[in-house]
């Protein structure tokens, strides 16, 4: 069993190590949840590893707690993302497209002017 935790532990420590790159390089705000995502998920695993080779379910309610947080919070960095307009650093609810009206909708003819007010239909003037 120990030549077995050798090779778990010295994967986990691979992984571990090239998380740690992906989290320090980005270059995005995304790459960086998905590493943290992914560390947790190294550490989680690392826990289990050692919780069955000490034959101890004392971690079990730790990687509950672990998963949970890592979902938790790649949900959360989603749903931030998912709020940002990459191209002008807008929310959505400033963002031209995101009617509050159903008259205020974005056409390439000209259905939005950008400043919350419907613009000319075709052909209309």
């Amino acid at each position: 069993m120990d030549w077995v935790t050798g090779i778990v532990l010295a994967l986990l420590i691979g992984s571990g190590v090239l998380v740690f790159v992906r989290l320090a390089r980005g270059p995005s705000m995304l790459d960086r949840a998905v590493a943290v995502d992914a560390l947790l998920a190294v550490v989680a695993a690392g826990l289990g590893a050692r919780a069955a080779e000490g034959r101890t379910p004392y971690t079990l309610p730790v990687l509950l707690v672990l998963a949970f947080l890592g979902f938790t919070g790649s949900v959360a960095v989603a749903r931030f993302i998912a709020l940002r307009d990459p191209e002008e650093g807008r929310t959505v609810e400033e963002h031209p497209m995101h009617a509050d009206h159903p008259d205020q909708v974005d056409h390439e003819d000209g259905g939005d002017t950008g400043h919350g007010r419907p613009g000319p239909r075709e052909g209309e003037s």
